[in-house]
């Protein structure tokens, strides 16, 4: 496809999917609720068809290779024929700075706009994808309108107004107050009022604030399932393009998918609506082109270097192959065009050490992952002679990434990043992929607290958020890498919801080649649980841990720069999306693959 073809259609027949709607649809333990860890009410009983599985122990197990086999990246080098046109680039840049920037700036600071439509107009530009030319005037708006929240709501009863100021307020760390829904509820039963149901736009604006619901927020879980309910009734009954929204919304709610995805879907579905502005829909469909146009440059970039590498005719094992996965993560992390640096880094890195991870699980004997852990613990590269051949050649070649990505950085005066990166990999594999390869070659279940000390490590968010900030050059460093050194509980819950949702989901792809420390068999073996009944128990828990990732990402917000923080929201996002199908990294769904097509052909 012509570079210049990238300027699209947006009619709904060019979206990326159309969504398959089921409409009914390092640190301390505590993280880890005891009323979710002490089952009191599961039976005790061993499971009458789900069986926890344990390697045998005879045999020389310390020098079995768990051979895996993995399925190759969904695009191949199909990228190469895509052309990127450097002028594209230079017009489509000059329109938006010249024109277009200009022209919602003198919207957004008018002084004959009430704060409630400034609002409504941040709404849209987050949903769009441009708010990220105005965050300085956002900021400064947001933060004036809160210190008036009281009267901009007092009279206010129209529905969609209320929840479009919750979630901008709350995107923006002002945690707006969910008392606001009381006026929508009975006096008496605490229901949400029949009246709500006849306001379809607001319904699904209700709908979409109850993602950011943080703990004991019982009323947003209320307006959750209400909504969700009577969303799904009206799906046939509404003007089609407001339909398919709303079967979106159901399938994946917004925040549960990377934001330049979103913002596609709701290009296409803002010009169908009649109300439209022509400018800011022109802006919109021209910064998707020019985020495009930086993707597949990047993508191309990276695809041609990994080539150049060429492990997989250097090394006897198969490894994951996912360029495109890991650079899609990346994306999602900061869909930005001035992070471009920032997704080249990150993607690298990880690509790199997801043939690190499958090293200790799917290829080296123990005595080989052990000797392997050591020298990386040394950060030596003169010193690997003793290492086997295969394990040479991929410590140097992380070692030779990460001094191109030191020199580099020190010739922009950021130099700060490189020695937490590098430290974070090295506890990773030490406290982390060590352990689990150990386990796995003894055959030994650990307890589920055992197992969590671990699994929290492997999680590897701390790792993902380390990569994410190395090539952010618009962030003070100190501040960024102190914040980091405090351990976040952002973070540490985030590694909590991924851990166990990585593990439900390829709870019986890991016991095929031997890993039987996995959180769904820690669960079953220590409680005498089936997988259904473990499974429903670690949901639990992912779900007290996705609220507490929420509360402490606002808490995180009133200390540390919004473009820090949103790192670790948007990883969340990213996993969300990739998690909805099953094993969205290892095995992409059709869904993913049309969101892969979309953007980077």
């Amino acid at each position: 496809m012509h570079a210049s073809r990238m300027v699209m259609s947006f009619d709904p027949k060019t979206l990326p999917c159309t969504y398959r709607v089921p409409l009914c649809h390092k640190a301390k333990l505590s993280l880890l609720p005891g009323r979710l860890l002490r089952n009191q009410t599961l039976s005790r009983q061993p499971p009458k068809q789900d069986l926890f599985c344990v390697m045998a122990t005879g045999g020389d197990l310390e020098s079995i290779r768990p051979l895996a086999q993995f399925t190759p990246t969904f695009l191949g080098d199909h990228l190469f024929s895509v052309p990127v046109d450097g002028s594209e680039f230079n017009a489509i840049e000059h329109e938006i700075e010249s024109v277009m920037k200009p022209y919602v700036r003198d919207m957004l600071m008018s002084p004959h706009t009430c704060d409630k439509e400034k609002i409504r107009l941040i709404y849209l530009l987050i949903s769009l994808a441009i708010s990220h030319y105005f965050e300085d005037e956002i900021e400064e708006i947001l933060s004036k309108a809160f210190g008036k929240l009281e009267g901009l709501i007092a009279k206010e009863d129209d529905l969609e107004t209320i929840c479009t100021m919750f979630e901008v307020f709350r995107l923006y760390g002002h945690k707006m107050s969910c008392d606001v829904f009381e006026r929508f509820s009975g006096e008496h039963d605490g229901k949400f009022k029949e009246s709500v149901v006849r306001d379809v736009r607001g319904m699904l604006q209700l709908y979409q604030a109850s993602y950011l619901k943080t703990k004991d927020e019982n009323i947003i879980e209320e307006a959750r399932s209400f909504t969700r309910t009577h969303l799904a009734a009206v799906t046939n009954t509404t003007k089609p393009h407001l339909s398919k929204h709303i079967q979106n919304a159901l399938y994946i709610p917004r925040y549960h998918c990377v934001e330049i995805a979103v913002a596609r879907e709701y290009i296409s579905f803002y010009e169908q609506e009649e109300d439209h502005e022509e400018n800011l829909l022109k802006f919109a469909k021209h910064n998707f082109s020019y985020c495009q146009l930086h993707y597949v440059k990047e993508l191309k970039d990276v695809t041609k270097w990994w080539k150049e590498l060429d492990l997989a005719s250097k090394l006897p094992n198969t490894f994951r192959d996912r360029n495109v996965e890991i650079y899609f993560g990346m994306m999602g992390i900061y869909f930005e065009p001035r992070y471009s640096l920032a997704r080249v880094i990150g993607t690298k890195i990880s690509m790199i050490m997801t043939v690190v991870d499958d090293t200790y699980d799917a290829y080296g004997t123990l005595p080989e992952v052990i000797s392997f852990t050591d020298a990386l613990q040394r950060w030596d590269i003169g010193t690997i002679e003793d290492l086997p051949n295969y394990m040479q050649i991929i410590f140097r070649t992380l070692w030779e990434v990460m001094q191109d990505i030191e020199s580099e950085m020190s010739s922009l005066g950021r130099p700060g990043g490189l020695q937490p990166t590098i430290d974070e990999i090295k506890s990773l594999t030490k406290k982390g992929y060590l352990e689990i390869a150990k386990w796995a070659r003894a055959g030994h279940v650990p307890n589920f607290e055992e197992y969590m000390e671990v699994g929290i490590v492997t999680g590897a968010m701390d790792d993902m958020a380390v990569y994410s900030f190395l090539g952010m050059e618009d962030c003070d460093e100190k501040i960024m890498y102190e914040w980091f050194a405090s351990r976040p509980k952002v973070i540490l819950a985030f590694n909590v919801v991924f851990r166990l949702i990585n593990d439900i989901t390829t709870f019986e792809e890991e016991l095929k080649r031997g890993e039987v420390a996995n959180g769904v068999n820690c669960y079953m073996k220590q409680h005498g649980v089936s997988q259904e009944e473990a499974v429903t128990e670690l949901k639990k828990i992912i779900k007290d841990h996705h609220e507490m990732m929420t509360d402490e990402f606002f808490k995180a917000l009133s200390t540390v720069p919004r473009q820090i923080v949103m790192r670790v929201f948007n990883t969340a996002r990213v996993i969300n999306l990739f998690y909805k199908e099953g094993d969205g990294f290892g095995h992409p769904d059709e869904n993913l693959k049309a969101h892969f097509t979309s953007l980077f052909l």
